[in-house]
């Protein structure tokens, strides 16, 4: 099954191609533009929520490699929607049972190295701005002992747009904390500082692209 599931994936993706093109026309940016631009080993990839397409995005941008996604009990409702989430590694994260099996399921995944998705925010932003962050992924990157990769994108998706990103260098929670069990006041100190470099590499996005705009 584990064959077909991969089938399935690399068709969904090199179909998808042609959308990509026309639709998102991306402009990936980086923190540290001389850092290699392929994620090697497992990562925990965090990112701020417009929709949907934030992970389809991702998922071309970390191609060939497979992005598993931790995604609501929403995506799983029906056999065709679990089917899918077969293909592209889906994780369920259920807020109607408020199971926390997600984040054993995901420090499986990164522990065998692999790339794990996850939307800090739990939900879409309403208005743009990044809301609170949700500390269940510190508690992933920890255990799992995979640096956090942030990738930030402005969500502006369209035919007749351009959508912008910017991917933040990774962050190695050990060289924040020295506590072997992470205490509730240690995962809220260290979920602050991610979500401040989040919030700092949001502001570099504007600023990288405003810079462009200034060259034409």
């Amino acid at each position: 099954m584990i064959v077909i599931y991969e089938f399935f994936r690399w068709i969904g993706v090199i179909t998808g191609y042609p959308f990509k093109w026309l639709y998102f026309k991306n402009k990936v940016y980086y923190e540290n533009e001389k850092a290699p631009r392929r994620v090697k080993g497992s990562a925990l990839v965090i990112s701020n929520h417009f929709n949907p397409l934030d992970y389809v995005m991702n998922v071309f941008i970390f191609f060939p490699r497979k992005l598993y996604i931790v995604a609501s009990e929403h995506a799983f409702k029906n056999a065709f929607l679990r089917f899918g989430m077969k293909f592209w590694g889906g994780i369920e994260a259920n807020r109607e049972t408020k199971s926390m099996n997600f984040v054993l399921q995901s420090v499986r995944e990164l522990k065998k190295g692999h790339l794990v998705q996850i939307f800090p925010e739990g939900h879409n932003t309403d208005d743009g701005t990044i809301k609170a962050f949700y500390p269940s992924y510190i508690l992933i990157a920890y255990k799992a002992k995979a640096p956090i990769v942030p990738v930030i994108t402005d969500g502006a998706y369209g035919f007749t747009k351009r959508v912008h990103m910017i991917i933040g260098e990774p962050i190695d929670l050990s060289r924040y904390t020295c506590e072997k069990k992470l205490s509730k006041e240690e995962i809220e100190r260290l979920n602050d500082m991610v979500r401040e470099k989040v919030l700092l590499l949001r502001a570099e996005l504007d600023q990288r692209i405003q810079a462009d705009r200034g060259k034409t």
